[in-house]
């Protein structure tokens, strides 16, 4: 199966970070010392806590086919940072505990893939491939926003 990983866009986090002010609402940026692994949400690398400094902010993913997207809370790191591009799924994610929600027209939830649905609650035992793969075979899935399966706030969108 071919999917493609969209983070919070380059632009949008270089604006964040330039602002300090959360796209789109206009609340200030809270800048602080990582105190969890994150991830960022521009290149999807986890945080070293006690090390990296991160940027926290409002922000909604982006509307697909009048989908009704949720704003919440996310991470970027405060100096620059690439988003991610490569092909494929990130390394770095593997080690959080993900929940994917598949999501079709009009952005309904259709199905929901976390840790407690693999055998015995590892991703290890549960590839993030296997389980979007499972998810992109239900011809309904638009796409999968990709969540903190413990904190609930986004992460990343996964297109086919």
């Amino acid at each position: 199966m071919s999917f493609r990983i969209q983070s919070i866009p380059q632009q949008v986090a270089d604006e964040v970070r330039h602002t300090r002010v959360s796209p789109g609402y206009g609340h200030p940026v809270h800048a602080e010392i990582a105190g969890g692994t994150g991830p960022c949400r521009c290149c999807l690398r986890p945080f070293v806590p006690g090390v990296d400094r991160r940027l926290l902010f409002t922000y909604r993913p982006p509307q697909r086919n009048g989908s009704l997207t949720a704003p919440g809370p996310v991470f970027i790191h405060e100096a620059h940072c690439d988003a991610w591009a490569a092909a494929g799924f990130p390394d770095a994610l593997r080690r959080l505990p993900l929940a994917f929600e598949a999501r079709a027209a009009h952005g309904r939830v259709v199905a929901l893939s976390s840790l407690e649905d693999s055998p015995a609650g590892s991703a290890a035992e549960s590839p993030p491939e296997s389980r979007i793969g499972t998810l992109f075979a239900r011809d309904e899935v638009e796409w999968l926003d990709v969540r903190h399966a413990e904190a609930g706030c986004f992460i990343a969108i996964v297109e086919r």
